[in-house]
């Protein structure tokens, strides 16, 4: 058994809840889950918090350098709303984000950004649940992300005690060809994770 343990750096709670659910389901979909276990440092997460995007992009390469130096970690994922959705922004804040990282860290470190927010990711997995036979692909991630967080919980202002367990119901039940299929962001996040994981030794 092998056990990876994983620092996290993000913005909200909604990233690092539907991170933990990702993980967990990923090692049963690639069918690891007698050979693998992600261990999630919590004491390093809750020191370093990021309150918004601008202090995720002050602070993530720090965060990363510390995460893998002092607490010894085997793997690190930062999380940040784009907060827009054109596909060359997406691109270049990826680039711009890695170019920050050490050289040391790259292959190690991924940044899961979705289009607009994580709740356009959340909302894909909501309209699959509520629409489990319809082949309709429409884009969300164009839509405000005003118009997620009401579709998810009933608000655009939603409380962590009111959004928390939905986002947790929904991360749980995550079907990763459908999202894949749906989000160029979660895709690229998706495949750098995927292709990380198959090739470790686990044994």
């Amino acid at each position: 058994m092998r056990i990876l343990k994983y620092g996290y750096f993000g913005e909200d709670e909604a990233h690092r809840i539907f991170l933990a659910n990702y993980l967990e389901l990923l090692v049963l979909h690639l069918g690891k889950s007698e050979e693998l276990i992600f261990d999630f440092d919590e004491l390093f997460t809750y020191k370093f918090r990021g309150r918004n995007k601008s202090e995720v992009d002050a602070r993530f390469a720090e965060a990363v350098q510390e995460g893998f130096v002092d607490y010894q970690h085997d793997i690190f994922f930062v999380g940040r709303d784009l907060d827009t959705f054109t596909n060359h922004e997406f691109k270049d804040k990826i680039k711009v984000m890695k170019s920050q990282l050490s050289a040391n860290f790259h292959d190690k470190t991924f940044l899961m950004i979705p289009v607009q927010c994580i709740e356009h990711w959340l909302w894909y997995i909501k309209i699959k649940l509520e629409n489990p036979s319809s082949t309709k692909n429409e884009s969300l991630e164009s839509k405000p992300r005003k118009d997620a967080k009401i579709a998810l919980y009933g608000s655009a202002r939603a409380t962590n005690q009111m959004s928390n367990p939905i986002v947790e119901e929904l991360s749980m039940k995550l079907d990763f060809d459908y999202l894949e299929s749906r989000s160029e962001s979660f895709k690229i996040f998706h495949k750098e994770v995927f292709n990380f994981i198959n090739s470790l030794e686990t044994s």
